[in-house]
This record gives structure tokens, sequence and C-alpha cells, in this order.
């Protein structure tokens, strides 16, 4: 491998695995309400 590519692959590994942490970091400071949408739809198959 030439000096272009590794450089490259350290790019190519640094996006992948920061969009990952970052998309973990987000969703522990945002969580999903799981519990609130089920609730909503049973609600709406009840009406």
């Amino acid at each position: 491998m030439n000096s272009s590519a590794i450089i490259m692959m350290i790019i190519s590994v640094v996006f992948v695995w920061g969009g990952l942490i970052l998309s973990i970091l987000h969703l522990m400071r945002h969580p999903e309400e799981i519990d609130e949408v089920l609730e909503e739809i049973k609600d709406q198959h009840t009406l």
C-alpha cells in the first residue's frame, strides 16, 4: 500500500467509527420513547 491509500483508509475508518460513536452518544442523550409509541399504536387500533 502506498501512503495515499493508507491516508484514505484512516480517513474512512475515522469517518465510520466516528459516526457510530456520535450515534451512540446521541441515543444515550435522547433515548427513543418506545413505550409511548407503543401506547399510541394501541390507542389507535382500539378506536
